[in-house]
């Protein structure tokens, strides 16, 4: 995670706007570009940022620190996380009044974050082993306001863990068909001789 990153994702912005147009029902190709831009995307998370200040003004992060992030809730009681696009849906949320406006500790930094990192935020139970009770994340919240469900979340990183599993199967099966199966290493400073 990085403090207050530009970042800027305009293929993801443009498949978001495809869905947009789509209306209720989305185009299975624009869900797909929507979801893959989506998996590459590096995103800010608005955070209440607690960490050690280096001597450039520049808080550490690689020292002790502490993030928090505000979750919105919505008017039938569902939460969810709070990710923007890039800096500038960022910036004009920062702008917004009312209802829709972010809370105070918020406003100031933001963090990058990964769609990884949205699914563990998600999915992950509370520290005391409760259900976590968030319904997902919320994508530039007020004006896009894409929301990705913890359903669709958990999806995601199934096939994630199944594409992984199948990697190494294949790996595996690669290793098994060479000969004797063993890697040769050499040991590090030692020149090998050409045959």
């Amino acid at each position: 995670m990085e403090i207050n990153k530009t970042v800027s994702n305009p293929m993801l912005v443009g498949a978001m706007q495809l869905i947009k147009s789509d209306g209720k029902n989305p185009d299975p190709a624009h869900q797909v570009m929507f979801l893959e831009q989506l998996d590459s995307a590096e995103l800010l998370a608005p955070a209440d940022v607690k960490a050690e200040v280096g001597p450039d003004g520049e808080k550490l992060m690689d020292k002790k620190h502490t993030v928090r992030f505000p979750v919105l809730t919505g008017a039938d009681g569902r939460r969810f996380f709070v990710v923007f696009t890039d800096n500038a849906a960022l910036e004009r949320a920062r702008k917004l009044e009312g209802a829709s406006k972010l809370p105070e500790e918020f406003v100031s930094e933001a963090v990058t974050v990964k769609l990884a990192d949205l699914a563990k935020f998600v999915l992950t139970p509370g520290p005391d082993g409760s259900e976590n009770t968030t319904y997902g994340i919320v994508i530039n919240p007020f004006m896009e306001n894409i929301v990705i469900p913890k359903s669709l979340l958990m999806n995601i990183v199934a096939k994630r863990a199944q594409e992984a599993r199948a990697r190494l199967e294949k790996a595996t099966k690669r290793m098994e068909a060479m000969e004797g199966g063993d890697i040769i290493q050499f040991p590090t400073g030692e020149k090998r001789e050409e045959d």
